[in-house]
């Protein structure tokens, strides 16, 4: 079983079964979404890859949330930009 999924935030966009004289590619590109790029890898590497996380405070509710340690300070619940927006 693999997984396609985005490299930065490792969303999930589509699972599948590679046969095995299947032609692959390392790397894809969304033309829509313009230079996201996206990988595969099979299942048990997809959830044993190491993801930095940081536990942060939300700013409304004043409860510990963990979250990557790569997220955008617009995508941080402990930013007042992730609540205005």
């Amino acid at each position: 079983m693999f997984v396609v999924y985005h490299k930065a935030s490792a969303q999930i966009l589509k699972t599948f079964n590679l046969e095995s004289g299947a032609k692959r590619s390392a790397t894809c590109m969304n033309r829509n979404a313009g230079d996201v790029y996206y990988t595969y890898a099979d299942m048990e590497t997809y959830e044993n890859r190491t993801v930095n996380r940081k536990t942060v405070k939300n700013l409304m509710t004043g409860q510990e949330v963990e979250i990557d340690s790569d997220t955008p300070w617009c995508c941080n619940p402990a930013s007042e930009t992730y609540w205005s927006m």
